[in-house]
């Protein structure tokens, strides 16, 4: 798992960061056209290729993931509160 979250920091770093100059800084921390959080992954071709269409889908995927985080909390208060998983408040969670 270490190792995994080390080659992608690593991968992640090497595209966007600026290369260092000789007195090792960098004249902007980011490299010209770098996107943040963009490593150019997109294997099933889902990413529009206009550049608003783009920004509209980063938008809508922040708020789907700000609304999935709310959702896990009310599950982590809920079983907090009650003692119980979501599934066994609600009733029989033998699937």
């Amino acid at each position: 798992l270490t190792v995994g979250i080390g080659a992608a920091e690593f991968t992640r770093i090497r595209k966007g960061w600026a290369p260092l100059d000789d007195t090792g800084k960098a004249e902007t921390a980011l490299r010209d056209g770098y996107q943040p959080g963009d490593l150019a992954f997109d294997p099933l071709g889902l990413a529009p290729e206009d550049p608003e269409e783009f920004a509209l889908m980063q938008e809508k995927e922040l708020s789907h993931c700000r609304l999935a985080m709310i959702a896990a909390s009310g599950f982590l208060a809920q079983e907090a509160v009650s003692g119980q998983t979501w599934g066994t408040w609600w009733g029989d969670a033998t699937f």
